[in-house]
């Protein structure tokens, strides 16, 4: 089959027919090729950026939700908060149950951009914009997915360069079948190109997309994260320091006024802080009888000192208001922020004090402090200072979790990487039992299971080890 007959069909399989005919030249009944930039441009917009629901349950998996009461509804969170494997429960119900099956045709989209991007017309500017936002686009996708179905880059008792990753789809094929997994570390090595290849092609272009649309400070913070977690921490810290050198405006809590979850939600493009905007606010707002009934837990709750304004801002009854109650069109389930650069530039600097560099410990101090200042009403904030070097790392976990819960999937990868500790679920049964259920230390759920579906279209893929089914105690 020829490239174009595998573009014509991926195209008309994500894309209405009529956004088709819209932005794509037909050639003949099978053979549909983009001839101009605002084509490809188009393209990315209708099938690159997603507004589909994504992360599904994920939160449900980490240590900041707790189920708080019997309700007599669907047991759908089920599966997720109690780390059941795809054998117990239905597949759609496994946590990032939907998340292989969005994230590679986004790829494969982000693909045939790339490889369009030389042939087609337009200006320099235009073409080199479209190109970096495929590039960066494309890194986020793979750090994702690696971070769901693959160990952590930095595991202690394993080897990245052994670890199995997810598949490298560089083309814009669309058959995944026949292609093995590669190793976590030959990910991360395309995760850092197309990184570095994005942000250099959208600097260059000039061109100030819009918050919804991955922008170069979007790509220096993704590879500040990225860094961050393959322990790369001078690279961590250079890559946040482009992100507040080209913007580091803060969320200003104590001028917040009154809080207005639907007027002022925190994850939302209107906040000052934002860099970028995406997927949907389905995934993380509570809408069923059965997802109000989980709240945060008290471990995380316990977390915030008097003075601090998250405390009522980002959290009402025990339950997160970072996102608006009520779901409109223009609203995004997450957002890359500014606070994140100045929390990965902080661990990144504490783990070099660890190494030796005695003066990064108080610009650990700094960053945190300077978040921690507009996080504080002014009476109660006090600088923080440190009694060490793991005191100073604990800081620096703590107030990534005060700040970043809810969002992205930040705890649960933050665990993974923190050692993958032992983990703790009560939930609450219709005759009033509970029942605890447990994740161990290390324990195979902290891997995605690739669904059963992906696994038996192509053999050469092979299945991250199956948690076992966990009855209640």
């Amino acid at each position: 089959m020829k490239r174009p007959i595998l573009i014509s069909l991926m195209l008309l399989a994500i894309l209405p027919l009529s956004s088709c005919k819209k932005f794509l030249e037909e050639q003949s009944q099978t053979d549909i090729i983009p001839r101009t930039a605002s084509a490809l441009n188009e393209l990315l917009i209708g099938s690159a950026y997603r507004s589909t629901s994504l992360q599904d349950f994920m939160c449900f998996m980490d240590d900041d939700i707790v189920h708080n009461a019997y309700t007599p509804e669907t047991r759908v969170r089920f599966g997720a908060y109690t780390w059941q494997p795809e054998t117990a429960i239905l597949p759609e119900q496994l946590a990032g149950a939907r998340t292989w099956g969005i994230m590679y045709p986004m790829i494969m989209t982000c693909n045939m951009i790339l490889e369009y991007t030389p042939k087609v017309t337009g200006t320099t500017t235009e073409i080199e914009n479209v190109e970096g936002q495929a590039y960066l686009l494309r890194a986020y996708y793979y750090f994702m997915l690696v971070n769901y179905y693959g160990k952590p880059y930095t595991d202690r008792l394993s080897d990245p360069e052994q670890d199995l990753g997810v598949p490298l789809m560089l083309s814009g094929s669309l058959s995944l079948e026949g292609k093995p997994r590669n190793t976590v570390a030959e990910v991360y090595r395309q995760i850092l190109s197309d990184l570095d290849k994005g942000i250099a092609l959208m600097e260059r272009s000039g061109t100030n997309n819009n918050l919804y649309r991955i922008s170069h400070i979007a790509g220096y913070l993704l590879a500040s994260r990225v860094n961050l977690y393959m322990g790369n921490w001078q690279k961590a810290v250079d890559a946040a320091t482009n992100v507040l050198n080209r913007k580091s405006t803060l969320m200003d809590l104590p001028a917040w006024g009154s809080v207005n979850q639907n007027t002022k939600p925190v994850v939302d493009l209107r906040n000052p802080e934002t860099i970028w905007g995406h997927g949907s606010p389905y995934e993380v707002i509570l809408r069923t009888n059965e997802e109000k009934n989980y709240r945060l837990s008290d471990e995380l709750l316990a977390l915030f000192e008097t003075g601090d304004l998250r405390r009522t801002i980002y959290i009402s009854n025990a339950s997160s208001i970072k996102y608006p109650g009520l779901i409109y069109s223009d609203k995004v389930g997450h957002t890359f922020r500014v606070s994140e650069a100045l929390l990965n530039r902080a661990e990144a600097y504490a783990q070099l004090n660890k190494t030796g560099q005695a003066a990064s410990a108080q610009l650990a101090l700094n960053d945190l402090n300077t978040l921690r200042k507009k996080r504080f009403s002014g009476a109660s904030y006090q600088d923080l200072g440190s009694t060490g070097a793991d005191d100073l790392l604990q800081k620096c976990a703590d107030e990534r979790r005060r700040e970043l819960f809810n969002e992205e999937s930040h705890r649960w990868f933050d665990l993974r990487r923190s050692g993958m500790p032992a983990i703790r679920h009560i939930f609450h049964e219709n005759n009033g039992q509970t029942l605890t259920y447990i994740l161990q230390e290390r324990d195979p759920a902290y891997l995605l299971q690739i669904p059963q579906s992906v696994l038996d279209n192509n053999p050469k893929l092979i299945p991250n080890p199956a948690p076992a089914v966990r009855s209640g105690q």
